[in-house]
């Protein structure tokens, strides 16, 4: 008998332009199995950036003896850890270095701290200094592959930067949970006198409207088109667009970056709510501002995967998983409390279910295949054992996904200015 049930789940980077590993972007084409020396490398270190593997860069920094994995696997590392100065340092010292004896080398290493400039910055700064990339490397590389790059920024020229406006002291956005919406956490949104409710989805990116939706708030549309995926979903069709003020409660956002898709999807994603710099997402409200710092709860570093260009970046945990420490992400718009993939397979004892119907981006429903696992979890410092769905079709960089199934039990906190995040348990867990 078949098993059916919602489940909304986060959208993976936008893929804009697809160009080759030593132009840009959103992640090479090439397999590492045809790749060598040094180009093996940079795909490895960009690999492991994606995933926020820790472990894999950390070994190569402690044992390899090539300088360029030592430098490389050391700028990846400060990035994960969100320590993006120390990251530019190193991906600048590196650039001067390597630009004439090693220029492919050099070149990713500035595509590396222009990724740290657009997390730090903004797009048009971004922008701005990949233009002056184009001129450091003139003479120094193909010229199709600056072309392409002069090209991209052409097209992707920003418009105005994202602003956000709140107040200065502490303040509650009120999330609601409805059957309707799959039981996720919502907010609700207005624009000109127009509202929506968005799902607050920390495994997306940017702020993802659909096609009605766009139209109906104002959305002001840009030649651009680009393809998404999810979590089952590939190859989505994607258009941008800018929406020129949204208020959430007492946040007012100008000149937001949208991302416009088929279906019925509305979701606002870490990319958006990092510019809060510190909120703690409960099951029934967003507290933005109250500091946990000093809190014995939280004392993990935040931990950040994201793609050589900067964007792309999601926030994950690491979780001991049966004895083992396995990346996670933290991704309020899965409703599930725990989720994994087929590489999980290996390496849980699961047993068959049969089929669930997920909504996830895009237009079209999936009927995925899944089987059902136990395994012993400890969530900051408290042991659980946790039975849960492992998708045999998905398959995605960090293999766990934390849910808001898990928000009735526990709170999501975010500090991107100390650069913490943790799980604060309830007092009353059961």
């Amino acid at each position: 008998m078949k098993t059916w049930m919602l489940l909304t789940t986060f959208v993976c980077g936008v893929i804009a332009t697809s160009l080759p590993l030593s132009a840009h972007p959103d992640g090479p084409e090439n397999r590492a199995s045809t790749l060598t020396g040094d180009a093996a490398v940079m795909l490895a270190v960009d690999r492991a950036l994606a995933e926020a593997d820790v472990p894999t860069l950390a070994r190569m920094y402690q044992t390899s003896a090539d300088p360029v994995s030592h430098v490389l696997a050391a700028m990846a590392l400060e990035r994960i850890h969100l320590n993006l100065d120390k990251s530019s340092e190193d991906a600048r010292l590196c650039e001067r270095g390597l630009i004439d004896s090693k220029p492919e080398v050099a070149f990713f290493c500035a595509k590396f701290a222009n990724g740290n400039l657009r997390l730090s910055r903004g797009a048009s700064q971004a922008n701005a200094d990949e233009l002056d990339i184009v001129r450091r490397f003139a003479g120094k590389l193909p010229r199709v592959w600056l072309d392409q790059l002069k090209n991209f920024v052409a097209e992707h020229a920003a418009g105005p930067q994202l602003q956000v406006l709140m107040p200065s002291h502490s303040f509650n956005i009120p999330v609601v949970h409805s059957l309707a919406h799959g039981n996720l956490p919502i907010v609700e949104a207005e624009t000109h006198g127009k509202k929506t409710w968005l799902l607050v989805d920390t495994g997306s990116s940017t702020l993802t409207l659909d096609e009605a939706a766009a139209r109906d708030l104002g959305v002001a549309m840009l030649d651009r088109t680009g393809k998404t995926g999810g979590f089952l979903s590939r190859d989505v069709p994607v258009r941008y667009g800018t929406l020129d003020e949204l208020r959430i409660g007492e946040l007012t956002l100008l000149n937001v970056p949208v991302a416009v898709t088929a279906g019925n999807h509305r979701l606002i994603g870490i990319d958006i709510l990092r510019q809060l710099g510190e909120f703690r997402l409960a099951e029934k409200s967003i507290t933005v501002g109250e500091s946990m710092e000093g809190s014995s709860a939280c004392k993990e570093p935040m931990l950040v995967a994201s793609n050589l260009w900067g964007t792309g970046l999601r926030v994950v945990s690491a979780l001991s998983i049966d004895g083992q420490l396995r990346t996670t992400l933290l991704d309020s718009g899965s409703s599930q409390y725990l989720a994994a993939d087929q590489h999980t397979l290996d390496e849980l004892h699961s047993s068959p279910r049969s089929r669930m119907k997920i909504s996830d981006i895009g237009e079209y429903q999936h009927a995925a295949r899944v089987s059902r696992a136990t395994a012993d979890v400890d969530i900051s410092g408290q042991p659980f054992s946790v039975t849960f769905e492992v998708f045999k079709d998905a398959s995605l960089p960090w293999h766990y996904v934390l849910g808001s199934g898990a928000l009735p039990y526990m709170d999501f906190y975010f500090n991107f200015h100390t650069r913490h995040t943790c799980l604060v348990l309830h007092h009353d867990l059961h």
